[in-house]
């Protein structure tokens, strides 16, 4: 970097980071979606579970402490992130996430045209898009948030905010 030049911006690191782990958090998305968490159906209670353990130990790798709770129905994942660094952290705007690992029951599966807890990158009217079940509600969306955490993380070395994810 020449003298005159300025360091990248926070946003354009988180940006680059967001860039470059692309492949890696599609990869994990499509592991997220393959896991048939049928909440509505017992048959899924270990899918269920398997689906709170994947996404807290995602979590638990961009700085979260992250836990699956035990509740009367199925297990939920609550995690914090303490914010940034240093006395910073306590002050810091403090933010609630929320989103759901559970997904409906793929029933019909006839009219499925691939395995609907098989995800798949395929060619839309409007180019290519994820089909499976829960890759729009609301696995996919859980991963945006995920992946932007991941980006700050690895960007920064912590989150500009403090975060709780139910």
């Amino acid at each position: 970097m020449s003298p005159a030049a300025s360091p990248p911006s926070t946003l354009a690191r988180v940006l680059g980071a967001l860039d470059a782990g692309l492949d890696a958090t599609r990869e994990r998305l499509f592991s997220l979606l393959s896991i048939p968490s049928v909440s509505a159906d017992p048959a899924h209670e270990e899918d269920c579970r398997r689906a709170a353990e994947w996404i807290a130990a995602d979590l638990s790798t961009s700085g979260f402490t992250a836990a699956v709770r035990e509740t009367k129905g199925r297990p939920l994942v609550l995690a914090h992130h303490p914010g940034p660094k240093g006395n910073a952290g306590g002050n810091a705007p403090h933010l609630l996430y929320y989103g759901h690992y559970d997904v409906q029951p793929p029933d019909p599966v006839a009219l499925w045209k691939s395995p609907p807890f098989s995800p798949a990158l395929i060619e839309g009217p409007h180019g290519k898009r994820i089909v499976a079940r829960g890759a729009v509600d609301d696995k996919g969306q859980v991963m945006t948030f995920l992946a932007a955490f991941r980006a700050w993380h690895e960007a920064t070395g912590s989150l500009p905010v403090r975060a709780t994810i139910l």
